[in-house]
């Protein structure tokens, strides 16, 4: 598998606060990873500084071999996609105008959208299950429906990365199992490469073809599942103890139990 992002030393902050402190991590093409570790830990700054919302400090971040600071603009919008983990509306804008959104990279300057955009856009919100709310004002929906037209927006995009930032927070568990099963169904048939922040270790476990834990901005461990989500790696990483248990169809569960600090 090749590698299509690579941190090396990467360094971020807010202010005074340093959020990446030398972040060393590759994700290889068509991977689904995803970044484990408590707030703070640099898991959504990786995504926006890959998203280029956060401009990095120091190190390097290459894309497809290449600084990403290098790449064009808007290759670099077509290419990468990012579902923010609040995904709040401040005006009204109907679903169908949302997910055109994801045609902006390709588009003409200020040009109406195309015929052919318009019909991918209406594809993706099919692939999404979301068709039905093309005309509806996304900022009324549900979080599970809001999330969807954002995930169409990324299919419309027709981008190679999708960076999702806890995705299934606040979502009840009908929509979140709706939600992950879309995702996989659309990262196995694009061979999309995600990238995936979440705080629940056996959503990690049960989706991800590797794991990457970050504590202070940097990198504990990476590989996959079974290798990085063991009881010590879990201490190491959240402070908690931990225990593997076993259910009847074989499936491991890693079920926190103590604090250890």
């Amino acid at each position: 598998m090749s590698t299509l992002l690579q941190a090396r030393g990467l360094r971020a902050s807010y202010g005074a606060t340093r959020a990446l402190d030398g972040l060393d991590v590759e994700i290889g093409r068509g991977e689904l990873v995803a970044l484990l570790g408590e707030n703070g830990s640099g898991k959504s700054t990786f995504l926006k500084v890959v998203a280029r919302i956060v401009r990095p400090q120091g190190g390097d971040l290459l894309f497809d071999g290449q600084p990403l600071s290098s790449v064009e603009r808007r290759e670099s919008a077509r290419r990468i996609a990012y579902l923010p983990q609040n995904p709040d509306l401040v005006f009204p804008i109907r679903c169908l105008d949302l997910v055109l959104q994801g045609r902006a990279p390709y588009s003409r300057g200020f040009s109406a959208d195309s015929l052919e955009d318009s019909e991918r856009a209406l594809a993706a919100m099919r692939v999404c299950d979301v068709e039905a709310l093309a005309d509806r004002d996304a900022a009324a929906l549900s979080g599970g429906e809001r999330r969807r037209v954002f995930l169409a927006r990324a299919v419309a995009q027709d981008a190679e990365i999708w960076l999702l930032d806890e995705p299934t927070s606040g979502l009840d568990p009908r929509h979140r199992l709706e939600f992950l099963e879309l995702v996989r169904r659309t990262h196995a048939e694009r061979g999309t490469t995600v990238l995936l922040v979440t705080h629940e270790i056996d959503l990690a476990g049960e989706m991800a073809d590797r794991v990457v834990l970050l504590r202070g901005g940097r990198a504990l461990a990476s590989g996959p599942p079974a290798d990085t989500l063991t009881p010590d790696r879990v201490r190491e990483t959240f402070g908690v103890e931990s225990r593997i248990e076993v259910d009847a169809e074989g499936r491991k569960r890693v079920v926190p139990y103590a604090s250890t600090r």
